[in-house]
């Protein structure tokens, strides 16, 4: 199996942008973590950071789920707003964003 490159995902991401924010309410969405460090291995999970209009954890499972069947990878997803200060200050730098 071969790894997923980080251009390979964002490419994914911003192909089907529309189609994330029709379908699920994404409104924002970034990658960090190994993938935006190039130290991805085989069974990293792919970092992201989303928002979602209007808020609700049904479409934000239905999203991660839909991700994690499409780039056949886990997803470690979490709200923007929603991380704790310590954790925003550490990954900020690192998120690039679709």
């Amino acid at each position: 199996m071969e790894i997923l490159s980080i251009e390979d995902i964002l490419l994914y991401l911003r192909n089907n942008k529309r189609f994330f924010y029709e379908d699920f309410g994404v409104t924002r969405m970034g990658i960090f973590g190994s993938f935006t460090r190039g130290q991805q291995t085989l069974s990293s999970d792919i970092d992201m950071v989303i928002e979602i209009e209007p808020k609700n954890i049904h479409s934000f499972m239905k999203f991660k789920r839909f991700l994690e069947k499409e780039l056949s990878s886990k997803i470690d997803m979490g709200f923007e707003h929603s991380l704790k200060p310590i954790i925003k200050d550490k990954i900020k730098g690192q998120i690039i964003y679709v």
